[in-house]
């Protein structure tokens, strides 16, 4: 049977799953707000566009990875939550 403290821990794992996600997607919102300072900067300081935009594909890349790892991660956590409620009520 399941107690209450192993179904706050996994309500807690949920939280701070949800919580990273949240972060992701507010670190993908900053890179595309920050598009056109970035390569500003970038050609400002010598270097080709292409090379600018290539650094600024590679970051999108990079967060969107981030991204998709942070929801993947929550809803593994919330799959295995709510097997464990399942679980837990079939024994009732």
């Amino acid at each position: 049977m399941i107690d209450a403290s192993q179904t706050q821990i996994a309500k807690t794992l949920w939280d701070q799953s949800r919580a990273a996600a949240v972060q992701a997607h507010e670190s993908w919102a900053l890179v595309m707000k920050s598009q056109k300072s970035m390569l500003d900067a970038m050609r400002g300081a010598g270097a080709p566009f292409a090379a600018a935009a290539d650094q600024y594909d590679k970051l999108l890349d990079f967060q969107a990875q981030q991204y998709k790892a942070a929801m993947d991660f929550m809803d593994k956590l919330a799959a295995e939550y709510q097997q464990m409620l399942a679980g837990g009520a079939k024994k009732k």
